[in-house]
């Protein structure tokens, strides 16, 4: 079954988008893909910044959240609830390369949950971005989404 439209499943937008579509959700893992464009804010010289790559690992994630944690018809990213995601630690982060513009990216997530009520999700996500089948970013991130209802 085809995925929705990636603004349909993370709050980003042009420019901040660094998803193009998603390729798999499979349980607690979830993958990715990204073509490095030159118009990307996170390129400089021709190259994805680490930055940029680590923003990709997020919205990859955020991607993750909206299938684990919606309901049927429920978008969990809705302005009305005032929601918000934060990166909140980025640990073991080893960068072995910076992407070139053209590039395309895979990126893989796989969360563990540590803490989830009606108001609060708090997640370890370790990830990696691959370009061409060798890794370019590996880190592990705590992230945080705050809902609100209003």
């Amino acid at each position: 079954m085809p995925f929705p439209a990636i603004e349909e499943l993370i709050p980003h937008r042009p420019p901040m988008v660094m998803v193009d579509h998603v390729v798999k959700v499979d349980g607690l893992k979830t993958e990715t893909s990204f073509v490095v464009k030159p118009e990307c804010i996170f390129v400089k010289q021709g190259l994805l910044s680490e930055m940029g790559m680590l923003e990709n690992l997020a919205q990859t994630s955020f991607v993750f959240l909206n299938y684990f944690f919606i309901k049927p018809d429920e978008v969990l990213w809705d302005k009305e609830k005032n929601n918000l995601g934060v990166i909140s630690t980025i640990l073991n982060l080893e960068v072995w390369a910076l992407p070139s513009v053209g590039d395309q990216l895979l990126t893989c997530t796989h969360t563990e949950l540590v803490f989830t009520s009606d108001f609060l999700k708090i997640c370890n996500i370790q990830g990696h971005v691959l370009v061409d089948g060798k890794t370019a970013l590996e880190a592990t991130m705590k992230m945080l989404l705050q809902t609100k209802d209003q």
